[in-house]
């Protein structure tokens, strides 16, 4: 399903370009009061059509400003954000409007579904109200149902679904407008573990049937590398580390042959002993962040 071309004056990549994303320095300072507070230091990466990309890290190390960047919820204090080669850093009100309704479909931790609208009317109300609702669109909202596993569940309201099966709307809802960009933030975080496997394999099963979009997770669930093309791993504002999916697999071959002598990391012991030791770090600051904030729920001051 074609989308309409965004027209800009912004500065442009080389045509030839592969990445559909690609961050450029970007840098991004909150105010609060006279505190200044640096969510993103110069950060650069890329994304391309076709992969997950799973972005971790701590909590406030700046994985969902970049996320609200990419989706345009936000802007940059400076850097550049290119997307099909276009700097939307540099889109006036009307552009980002206009880029995330054609570009950019959401998934969020807490659903956002209408209560009082049942499943179907959820997913179609959006494009009800920007007029996009055509026959067409209709018929593609028909396709997402069935593969979500839901058509026979259209009718019912959140409340007599499942927090999964809401879950399941909810990227359906996000992929009516066939966005180009996936964008998903902490989309299992609500989920028993069974219903979080579901959405995982929901997730993956949509980039497979849609090479064309690019998906980006920001989670702190270190069980989702196991539908990533790559992760990246985000630490005060920047990058900290990176995964490929070569290196996530040989990563998880290693931990599942501990008896095997071959080498499972492309790159040399040292470098993949480094990359061990640093994701085992940042692993250590998600556990203890969630140990703060289930004695701050238990002993409040």
């Amino acid at each position: 399903m074609a989308t309409t071309t965004l027209k800009s004056s912004t500065t442009r990549l080389n045509e030839s370009q592969t990445e559909k994303i690609l961050i450029d320095d970007a840098i991004k300072i909150y105010k609060r009061g006279k505190i200044e507070v640096v969510a993103l230091r110069g950060l650069s990466c890329e994304f391309r059509p076709g992969e997950i990309t799973v972005i971790m890290g701590p909590s406030g190390c700046g994985k969902t400003t970049l996320l609200n960047m990419i989706g345009g919820l936000d802007r940059l204090n400076s850097g550049k954000i290119f997307v099909d080669g276009e700097d939307i850093a540099q889109f006036s009100d009307t552009e980002v409007e206009k880029y995330r309704r054609q570009k950019i479909g959401f998934v969020f931790q807490f659903m956002n579904l209408i209560p009082e609208l049942n499943a179907l009317e959820n997913i179609t109300l959006p494009l009800e109200l920007s007029g996009t609702l055509t026959k067409e669109r209709k018929n593609f909202i028909n396709e997402l149902l069935q593969i979500v596993g839901l058509e026979d569940r259209k009718n019912h309201r959140p409340d007599e679904l499942s927090g999964g099966e809401q879950q399941r709307i909810s990227i359906a809802a996000a992929l009516a407008n066939d966005p180009e960009i996936v964008l998903c933030d902490e989309p299992t975080g609500e989920l028993d573990s069974q219903s979080k496997k579901v959405i995982m394999d929901l997730l993956r099963s949509v980039i497979e049937k849609f090479p064309e979009k690019t998906m980006i997770i920001v989670s702190h669930d270190p069980e989702l590398k196991a539908i990533a093309d790559n992760m990246l791993y985000i630490r005060d504002g920047n990058i900290s580390h990176t995964f490929t999916k070569e290196e996530i697999i040989a990563s998880q071959q290693s931990k599942d042959s501990e008896s095997s002598s071959k080498t499972y990391f492309p790159s040399n012991p040292n470098e993949a002993n480094e990359k061990v030791l640093l994701e085992l770090r940042e692993l250590n600051h998600i556990i203890l962040d969630r140990i703060n904030q289930i004695e701050k729920k238990m002993h409040p001051i």
